[in-house]
């Protein structure tokens, strides 16, 4: 008696889909460095990613990191050195450190969990759930489609994979920074040629969060549509196999 599935490699729900993924470790514990919790999200650990990236927006922003990296690109040490919040900075570092080591830590494992459970065989894959608020369901969608969306309003592109923290993730989080590093006046500005005034209404505590945050929903909506495409086929090739192949059925045999 077959024993039943102990690894799932993906779950569909009405209001959100997950996947286990094989990733490259160093991969995600580089994005883990640039903003912590991008690593956990990676690997599908949602709420950790959430709230390690609370915790960066909060101490981030407490210890003046932010301000402190955009004085010392412009030359202007004794100013980083001035702004920067010593024991909020030591407290941050200490979180930051391990969360790309853990990062890495869970990459690692979730690859051999991802192995494990590809390889057997009495995998519950399905790709429809029916509740009363929503349906759930996985579907093929062209890579560079979603990216483009994702390019354009980042966070809508994850109705495509009916992924409601990732798109509230992304909402959220593409709202606040454009709002407080006003960020769309300073396009305005700049569309109308008054670079001067596009500089100086900038704040560089809150923008330097925006260009992590915004490539990172890009490749995360990649991936995520990569391993939807590898669900869909794999759900679909197995369930015929299942049980539409049979195996006393006669190939065909090419005569010579």
């Amino acid at each position: 008696m077959a024993l039943p599935n102990r690894r799932k490699l993906s779950i569909v729900k009405s209001w959100s889909n997950n996947y286990l993924k094989f990733t490259n470790p160093w991969v995600i514990a580089w994005w883990s460095a640039t903003f912590p919790g991008f690593g956990y999200i990676l690997v599908g650990d949602f709420v950790l990613g959430f709230i390690l990236m609370m915790f960066e927006l909060a101490v981030n922003t407490l210890a003046n990191i932010n301000s402190s990296i955009y004085y010392s690109m412009i030359g202007d040490f004794d100013q980083a050195k001035e702004i920067l919040d010593k024991k909020w900075f030591l407290a941050y570092m200490a979180i930051y450190v391990f969360a790309i080591y853990d990062s890495y830590r869970r990459a690692v494992e979730y690859n051999k969990a991802y192995i494990l459970a590809y390889r057997e065989e009495k995998q519950n894959l399905n790709f429809f759930d029916l509740a009363p608020l929503g349906v759930g369901h996985i579907d093929k969608v062209s890579p560079a489609n979603s990216v483009i969306w994702a390019a354009l309003s980042s966070g809508i592109s994850s109705m495509y994979f009916k992924n409601i923290p990732n798109l509230i993730f992304s909402l959220f989080w593409i709202g606040v920074l454009s709002y407080k590093s006003k960020l769309l006046e300073g396009i305005y500005y700049s569309f109308i040629l008054d670079f001067t005034k596009a500089k100086s209404v900038l704040d560089p505590q809150w923008f330097l969060f925006f260009p992590s945050v915004y490539v990172f929903v890009l490749y995360h909506t990649y991936l995520t549509n990569i391993y939807s495409n590898k669900s869909y086929d794999m759900t679909l090739s197995r369930f015929l196999k299942e049980n539409f192949q049979n195996t006393d059925f006669p190939m065909p045999i090419k005569e010579d």
